[in-house]
């Protein structure tokens, strides 16, 4: 939790006060963001060496080794649970309007968990057999926390690029979380469908592609 506060500070100083980024409650606007952005880094990163860091169990072949990436991204579910009552407070010394919009928050949190778990079903089969691949993945993470609007509006984007980071699902999901949030509206459910879809294919893929290589993954650690 302190992460994010401290990232929400740092960046807020920089931006609206030092390149003077014209954003109303421009701290709630980047914390709605961060959060989510955190919860899915943080689950990619520890999905990812989910298979990695529990050889002992994965060698016990009785163990349904599938749960491992799922509890992973649980625990970084939880701990974006856990900040949800500082985002409030923050909302809140804004005087932001918490409506019943909220109520819309749950399902946004589930399009999310499953688009997460079907990356990581993906990572954490190919980490066991591409150690490197770890490093891949971090500066992707880097590359993406730029490209998705965390820390700034899209609409700053030229016109003509808008449309390329609109196709990023993250995007897509944070505008749901400020919607409900920051801006007193329920999601935009298009938007939400498609990540949806996308999150159910993944999963159904990376599920497969995690079981065709489970009894594999013994050999490996």
């Amino acid at each position: 939790m302190l992460n994010p506060l401290i990232m929400t500070a740092v960046y807020t100083l920089v931006f609206q006060f030092i390149m003077r980024v014209d954003i109303p409650n421009y701290s709630a606007f980047l914390f709605c963001a961060l959060l989510p952005y955190n919860w899915f880094s943080e689950a990619v990163n520890t999905g990812m060496d989910s298979i990695l860091g529990r050889a002992g169990y994965v060698r016990d072949s009785i163990f349904p080794t599938p749960i491992l990436p799922v509890t992973s991204i649980a625990t970084s579910m939880m701990n974006y649970i856990f900040a949800l009552p500082i985002l409030i407070i923050i909302l809140l010394a804004f005087r932001v309007t918490l409506g019943w919009y909220i109520l819309a928050l749950p399902l946004i949190m589930v399009v999310q968990f499953l688009f997460s778990l079907g990356i990581v079903f993906f990572l954490a089969t190919f980490n066991v057999f591409f150690r490197d691949i770890r490093y891949i993945v971090q500066n992707i993470l880097m590359a993406l926390f730029f490209i998705t609007p965390v820390m700034y509006d899209i609409k700053t984007v030229p016109e003509q690029f808008q449309f390329i980071f609109s196709f990023n699902p993250l995007t897509q999901l944070i505008y749901c979380y400020r919607d409900i949030f920051l801006y007193g509206a329920w999601p935009n459910w298009e938007r939400l469908g498609w990540v949806l879809a996308l999150a159910v294919v993944l999963v159904f893929l990376g599920a497969w592609v995690f079981e065709n290589h489970r009894e594999s993954f013994a050999q490996y650690l």
